[in-house]
C-alpha cells in the first residue's frame, strides 16, 4: 500500500534535523520502499511517498524522526484505484 509521510519542524529543530538527515540519508527501514521524497523550498518540511505492507516498519521509520519532526502518515491510492471505488457508487446514484 502507498502512504505519504509528511513532516514539519520548528526553527529550533532545524539544525539537528539537517545534521541527522545528512548523516543517515533519512532512508526508511527494511520493509518500506521509498518511492520519492520532496522538500519544501523554505526548509520547513516536506513529504515522502512510500510503499509498504508492513505497518511496524512504517511506525519504526516515524519513530526514528518524531523526536525532531511532526509527522503525519496518510494512506493514499492512485486514480485507477479510487476510480474503481467511485464508479460503482456513481452508477448507483450515491452522488446525485
Amino acid at each position: 500500500m502507498l502512504f505519504t509521510l509528511g513532516w514539519t519542524h520548528t526553527p529550533h529543530a532545524r539544525n539537528e534535523t539537517i545534521k541527522k538527515f545528512m548523516a543517515t540519508g533519512g532512508m526508511p527501514p527494511e520493509g518500506v520502499q521509498l518511492v520519492s521524497r520532496y522538500h519544501n523550498v523554505d526548509g520547513s518540511g516536506g513529504f515522502a511517498i512510500c510503499e509498504t505492507d508492513n505497518g511496524s516498519a512504517l511506525a519504526n521509520w516515524a519513530l526514528d524522526w518524531n523526536g525532531l519532526l511532526e509527522i503525519k502518515i496518510t494512506a493514499i491510492v492512485d486514480d485507477e484505484t479510487i476510480g474503481g471505488v467511485l464508479a460503482p457508487r456513481a452508477e448507483a446514484g450515491d452522488f446525485d
